[in-house]
């Protein structure tokens, strides 16, 4: 084997990254999974570790934020951190691209002869690949393919059927146009679908007549020095500059994910709190601690209610060989990188006199069966996140466009604190109504819109997709077996 066919499955790995924010390039993701779908259906020589390639090139620009998280506030070395990096990159591709060897194999005992067929078979099994990026690893749902219909005409399956549905309309496209290829069949029809997938969608800012009225506030302290002796008093000093300039009309002021470096039950958060203007206001992400385990939480202080982060960062929060890894970078001894898992059991929070919300916590957002059961009894979403540790990256604008999603999924409006943006406004269409950009200190105010109708999706449509997947299987492994015994 040469240079040449490890390198062009990796580069058509890379290909399909560029179909994400922030260059939401949509086509491309088309040609990268068709490239993938041809090396599964049909490659001979080196197939293994072509589709091995492709997964490096995939998950490896795809999760290069991880590199910057270690590097620069790990404080490490860029060989060690490269190391970590490159590591979670091949955990990753084997667990979620190796598998996909096994179709060729299954494809080859039961012989499937209509292309109908075929392209649901296949959509099917890559579906429920898919499926395996929420629970496996702890859970790692980012690059998920559907994401790439945001701001697209076909964005409006996700409140029907949500994004797994948009994934696996691509799937199908991309099966469609490369069994047309290697029949050597016109093109045309296959092509002129992909492009109709993604014809842009018009963009409406909703007016609202009565809203309630928010202050979000993007406080960009310096990651490099948050933990660090005596800058939790540089901290704490902005966020009062910043909340003191607050509009008196706000009813509640929303303030990002874990910005103070100790817990709340410390006496040091007792005497910020008691410096603060209206407290009773706010919406506050801070660390909590409860029989020895520390928790990533978002605190009503009216209300006293809480909410405790379930999904935790790979590699941030949750760490492999957590107990190896202490005392060697700086990075790991840190209280964000020792967090317990919140219960799944959890009440939203109360804000306002009989309004609750949804109040997933950054990593949470990109996992669209918790955000769906969030919603249930929710009237609005605060989704707080710290994207400082994403640096300079693609990471924090991926971010962005998964909360995008999960609005547009549950019907909801989203105000969304982060430490040094994106902080947005969200209307229930997914778009933006105003925002802060990455960097920039200050306070985002507006009105967001409550809203107690659920979606389709939020109601029926998380298993749907699944469960056709399951059924198509089922019924051709079923065939199969038939054929066998007669």
């Amino acid at each position: 084997m040469n240079i040449k066919s490890l390198l062009v499955p990796f580069i058509f790995g890379i290909v399909g990254i560029f179909s994400f924010a922030p260059f939401s390039i949509k086509i491309l993701i088309f040609i990268s999974y068709s490239y993938l779908i041809y090396l599964i259906l049909y490659e001979e020589v080196s197939r293994f570790i072509k589709i091995i390639s492709w997964g490096i090139g995939h998950w490896g620009l795809g999760m290069s934020w991880i590199i910057v998280s270690v590097y620069y506030y790990g404080e490490t070395s860029i060989a060690l951190s490269f190391f970590i990096y490159l590591l979670l990159v091949i955990i990753l591709t084997v667990v979620f691209t190796y598998p996909l060897i096994i179709i060729r194999t299954i494809l080859n005992k039961i012989q499937i002869n209509k292309d109908l067929h075929l392209i649901l078979f296949v959509s099917s099994i890559l579906i429920v690949s898919e499926f395996t990026r929420y629970f496996l690893l702890n859970g790692v749902p980012w690059l998920i393919p559907g994401n790439i219909y945001l701001d697209t005409l076909t964005q409006n399956i996700y409140p029907l059927f949500g994004v797994t549905s948009a994934s696996f309309i691509i799937y199908i496209l991309c099966l469609y146009l490369v069994i047309s290829y290697n029949k050597k069949r016109k093109l045309l029809i296959p092509i002129l679908l992909i492009v109709i997938s993604v014809i842009p969608n018009h963009k409406q800012v909703i007016e609202i007549d009565k809203g309630v009225k928010i202050s979000i506030i993007q406080p960009s302290s310096n990651p490099f020095l948050k933990y660090k002796d005596n800058y939790y008093k540089t901290i704490e000093d902005n966020l009062i500059r910043l909340l003191e300039s607050v509009s008196d009309e706000s009813e509640i002021v929303v303030i990002p994910e874990a910005e103070l470096p100790y817990y709340i039950k410390s006496n040091n958060f007792n005497r910020f709190i008691n410096k603060v203007p209206n407290k009773d206001k706010l919406i506050m992400g801070v660390w909590d601690i409860e029989n020895n385990s520390t928790y990533n939480s978002i605190y009503s202080f009216k209300y006293k209610d809480s909410y405790k982060k379930m999904h935790l960062v790979p590699f941030g929060e949750y760490i492999p060989f957590i107990s190896s890894l202490r005392g060697v970078i700086d990075f790991f001894d840190l209280p964000m990188s020792n967090v317990s898992h919140g219960p799944t059991n959890q009440k939203n929070i109360r804000i306002l006199e009989n309004i609750n919300i949804a109040a997933p916590i950054c990593f949470d957002i990109a996992f669209g069966d918790s955000v769906r059961k969030m919603n249930k009894s929710s009237l609005l979403m605060i989704n707080i996140s710290n994207d400082t540790w994403f640096g300079n990256s693609i990471g924090p604008y991926h971010h962005l466009s998964i909360t995008r999603i999960r609005s547009i999924e549950n019907n909801k409006w989203t105000i969304r604190s982060t430490n040094d943006g994106i902080s947005a406004i969200i209307d229930n269409n997914g778009t933006i109504v105003s925002k802060l950009d990455k960097g920039i200190s200050g306070i985002l105010e507006g009105e967001v819109k409550l809203i107690d109708k659920s979606s389709f999706y939020n109601i029926y449509g998380y298993l749907l997709s699944y469960i056709i997947s399951f059924i198509i299987i089922f019924i051709t492994l079923l065939r199969y077996i038939w054929k066998k015994l007669i």
